[in-house]
């Protein structure tokens, strides 16, 4: 019996001894400046979200987070990053539904994984996105773009940043039946300055930018492809409305950490962001983006990223997508 209580008093030891460095590193943590890597280019709304967020994550903490941008391969530059990054979390990643739902589906050969790299840490927002069109093609409506490519097969072109654009683009074209070609950009910006000059005719990117575009003049948009109309435009009609019926696309954002990284630190973590994502502030700054709050925990991503790979697997197989 005293032999059975000296080693219950020699494990309870060992545990106590193993969960310390891990519950001082929560005590501790930040002590120094964290990385946000970023997939997507300036100036969108997943930007300007991820820099609102690490200014207020520096204000919580005293510590500095820094709003890191590696575009390219539809998030995959991003991901793989963080995937490899030391696991310690001063290394974070702002993913979406692209980088861990969509891409598995989109590359024939992905350079990281998405759910064996990473630990969820918490959703943040989801995000409405907006089909808009270069002034140069003279149509109003929905109605007007699907009849002029209808006339004209294989004569316009869409282009796409995101898999979320690329995906809800090809769902629009395969729903429509029209011909056009597909354009592949590395950012919004640069999408959106060939849809200004001509260069390109359509495209769907987050309604952030494409309806403050769209209000100053230089592109013109004609849906969102949310289930709803979006309250801070309530004139701009949803696609599935404008001619589509049952047209949907949303994105989401979240954010994660390289796997293995301790978990009192991505439940510090999650605290911090729920926290920020709650405030009157962020949901003010996310109604300017046309953003919904979309607060979570470690295992609602986890969820989420189980079904939305399932889901959007079926997306991009039924819009013809072949991986690249």
């Amino acid at each position: 019996m005293q032999h059975e209580r000296i080693t219950r008093r020699a494990l309870l030891g060992t545990a106590l001894a193993a969960a310390i460095p891990e519950l001082r590193a929560q005590d501790s943590y930040p002590s120094k400046t964290v990385s946000i890597i970023v997939p997507f280019g300036p100036g969108n709304a997943y930007d300007l979200m991820a820099r609102y967020l690490a200014d207020r994550l520096r204000d919580a903490t005293g510590q500095a987070f820094i709003v890191d941008a590696k575009q390219g391969a539809i998030g995959s530059v991003a991901a793989s990053y963080v995937a490899r990054a030391t696991p310690d979390g001063y290394t974070l990643l702002f993913g979406a539904n692209s980088t861990h739902a969509a891409n598995v589906h989109l590359f024939s050969k992905l350079p990281y994984d998405p759910v064996a790299d990473f630990v969820p840490i918490t959703t943040l927002a989801t995000i409405p996105q907006v089909l808009v069109v270069s002034p140069s093609l003279n149509v109003n409506t929905l109605n007007e773009l699907i009849a002029l490519a209808r006339r004209s097969p294989g004569k316009l072109n869409y282009g796409s940043s995101s898999a979320t654009g690329r995906v809800a683009s090809e769902a629009f074209r395969q729903a429509t039946g029209i011909d056009a070609v597909h354009v592949p950009y590395k950012t919004s910006a640069q999408a959106i300055t060939d849809l200004v000059s001509g260069q390109l005719h359509f495209l769907v990117t987050d309604a952030g930018l494409g309806v403050a575009q769209s209000q100053a003049g230089r592109v013109k948009a004609l849906g969102v492809t949310s289930a709803q109309r979006v309250p801070a435009v309530p004139d701009l009609p949803t696609i599935a409305e404008a001619g589509v019926p049952g047209y949907e696309f949303t994105a989401w954002l979240a954010l994660f950490a390289p796997a293995r990284t301790p978990q009192p630190i991505v439940n510090r973590l999650a605290e911090l962001v729920n926290s920020i994502v709650g405030s009157p502030g962020m949901q003010e700054s996310l109604a300017r983006m046309y953003a919904l709050p979309f607060p979570g925990t470690p295992e609602s991503l986890r969820q989420l990223v189980e079904k939305d790979t399932a889901r959007w697997g079926k997306l991009i197989k039924a819009a013809g997508i072949e991986p690249m």
